[in-house]
């Protein structure tokens, strides 16, 4: 194919310097999966947008910043409907902004997990063409992966590592599933993982805590969730964390 042996051309969305070094700063945020990160993420994306409008991929990035920042808010406990909204007009955005992009599908197919917006069956379709259109991104096999309902026994996830080792994300997800199958010492190995790829990321922190807690290591436990307290004070999630290992909400024994 022709397409293949040529460089590709800039689109009319093509990033100025300044919108392009925003961009790039609201991935790295992103890619720390955590509270901080989610918030960093969005006020980036944002700027570069104020710099470019035209750019689809930034428009993308904030949605999908919005649609994981929003499942955060709702472990919390905290408003999350207005986030989810965000992340879905941010998605809709980017697809008209460039449907030949996979990563405006693949932004879409985030903002349709949970919300007002919600729909799996379009959620499916939309990750579905955004593989079509870049089967070498890991984050498209990734979101693959969770759309089809996290199966172990799926390709999607292993060929998501293969090609980013460093996924976060993917990580705690397979941290969660493992434990839910009760293979625990693979739960702790992703777990731990996650943990040094973003060493302050509070739903990891519980995660593991909770994993060790079911192989009668409590104290260890306990001491991962101290840990995490530190970092983050305020969280419901440490706190009923520390609750439920017989440690006080303010993170004492």
């Amino acid at each position: 194919m022709e397409l293949l042996k040529t460089k590709k051309e800039p689109d009319a969305s093509v990033r100025s310097d300044p919108a392009r070094k925003y961009f790039q700063l609201g991935c790295e945020k992103l890619a720390l999966y955590d509270i901080e990160g989610y918030e960093e993420a969005v006020a980036y994306f944002l700027q570069a947008i104020a710099e470019n409008p035209a750019d689809a991929s930034a428009h993308a990035g904030l949605a999908e910043a919005y649609a994981y920042w929003g499942f955060r808010r709702e472990l919390e406990g905290a408003e999350c409907a207005s986030y989810y909204a965000l992340a879905y007009d941010a998605a809709k955005t980017a697809l008209q902004r460039a449907p030949e992009k996979s990563e405006t599908h693949r932004a879409m197919s985030a903002a349709l997990r949970r919300g007002k917006h919600a729909n799996p069956d379009r959620r499916k379709a939309e990750i579905l063409v955004a593989l079509d259109l870049d089967p070498l991104d890991a984050k498209n096999w990734y979101e693959h992966w969770r759309a089809f309902g996290y199966d172990l026994s799926s390709s999607s996830i292993w060929r998501a590592l293969e090609l980013d080792p460093g996924l976060c994300s993917a990580h705690i997800d397979l941290g969660a599933v493992f434990t839910e199958e009760g293979r625990l010492d693979e739960a702790v190995q992703h777990l731990a993982k996650a943990v040094q790829l973003s060493p302050r990321n509070s739903l990891a922190y519980y995660d593991l805590a909770m994993v060790l807690d079911r192989l009668g290591r409590r104290d260890q436990a306990r001491e991962v969730l101290e840990q995490a307290k530190k970092m983050h004070p305020d969280l419901v999630l440490i706190d009923e964390g520390l609750k439920l290992l017989g440690g006080g909400g303010d993170g004492s024994a």
